[in-house]
């Protein structure tokens, strides 16, 4: 652990770590995003960050930056304990560091991956190098906070994204729903996609809007998350802009796994899935194969009907609710479907407020899982 949580040197360091990994979510699935930072007699040589598909790691990319320099006496700050497994590569992390000189290791915290977990620091310490750990771990866990939800619990992190009307409206009763947020808290939410590896619709969202599903910001448009859209039968009709984009952004339709019908468009992924007892798929299995698929980050989009879905599953880490500036009435839809709820004591999805914010007339609030 680390001995002194007041230097100030380690503190500086572990931060940067951690703010080089925060550049690169929502772009490194299946892996973490991490932050690293080699340092000799207090001056930074070189820095390293995970890229985009997860290779090279962090560690692998600061060092490869110091080929031709002495990296005796140096220390290296990761964002997140260095890997121990071979992985996709001919060494690990762990590896290359105990190869490169490197005299000391200070990550932020453990990798909850069981080929690594704590492995790397026996592995360390053996090869004569001192490692601390410890330092910043609220914050290292909650940029990885994906990555660390897949390998405990074997699905996404998932955060559903919601914009209503002060009274919780989504659109007025004949479904229109341009626009309830204004134009700055829409390039918010499209920030929010950018940070997410996946974001899934239903089929009757589709069908509604047409999204694009895709970041719509200067800069960000090439981060744009897979596409998930749940239709068991396969039977949406899809206009040529969607079909175009798929050859950009992947589209995953979620399919019944006794469908048979055919995929006639090349660009389109079907994933098979099991209907649970309502004929609907079987969303915690969903879920795993979603993370199979290397998901760590998945946003939650809508409808009303896939949100109370979600509830009843009990699958929500996050919600980002925005509010808009009017009013509906009880002829407005609903945010959210029926849940079944009879008694406030039967509640069980509890939430949170994490952060709250104003942009312009709108109020977005975060809230997070108790």
């Amino acid at each position: 652990m680390i001995k002194n949580l007041q230097n100030k040197q380690d503190l500086k360091f572990i931060s940067l770590a951690i703010n080089l990994a925060k550049n690169n979510i929502g772009l490194t699935s299946p892996n973490p995003s991490v932050g690293a930072v080699i340092v000799k007699n207090g001056v930074i040589l070189a820095t390293g960050v995970t890229a985009i598909n997860g290779r090279p790691h962090a560690e692998e990319d600061a060092i490869a930056k110091l080929s031709a320099i002495d990296l005796k006496d140096s220390v290296i700050y990761i964002s997140l304990e260095p890997c121990c497994h071979d992985g996709r590569g001919d060494f690990s992390c762990t590896d290359l560091i105990i190869k490169s000189g490197i005299k000391k290791v200070i990550f932020a915290i453990k990798d909850p991956d069981p080929r690594t977990n704590g492995q790397s620091i026996l592995k360390l310490q053996k090869a004569g190098i001192e490692v601390e750990f410890g330092l910043l771990e609220k914050e290292a866990r909650e940029i990885n906070k994906g990555f660390f939800t897949v390998k405990t619990k074997n699905r996404p992190y998932i955060t559903v994204k919601i914009a209503t009307t002060m009274d919780g409206k989504i659109a007025t009763k004949s479904f229109d729903s341009k626009w309830i947020s204004n134009e700055n808290s829409r390039k918010y939410t499209n920030f929010i996609r950018s940070k997410n590896d996946a974001i899934l619709i239903g089929a009757n969202s589709f069908r509604k809007d047409s999204p694009s599903l895709d970041c719509r910001i200067a800069g960000l448009k090439d981060r744009s998350p897979k596409r998930i859209i749940l239709n068991k039968n396969f039977d949406l009709q899809l206009n040529d802009k969607f079909i175009a984009s798929c050859q950009k952004i992947p589209a995953f339709f979620i399919v019944a796994d006794d469908f048979s019908g055919e995929n006639k468009y090349p660009n389109i992924n079907l994933i098979k899935s099991p209907l649970n007892d309502k004929n609907q798929i079987d969303l915690p299995n969903l879920m795993t194969k979603l993370s199979d698929l290397g998901v760590n980050n998945l946003l939650i989009e809508g409808g009303r009907q896939i949100f109370a879905s979600f509830f009843k599953e009990n699958l929500i880490d996050e919600i980002i609710l925005v509010k808009g500036n009017f009013i509906l009435g009880s002829d407005g839809i609903s945010a959210i479907g029926d849940l079944g709820i009879n008694l406030i004591s039967d509640i069980e999805n509890k939430f949170t407020i994490d952060k709250i914010r104003k942009i312009e007339d709108d109020l977005v609030i975060k809230y997070i899982k108790n």
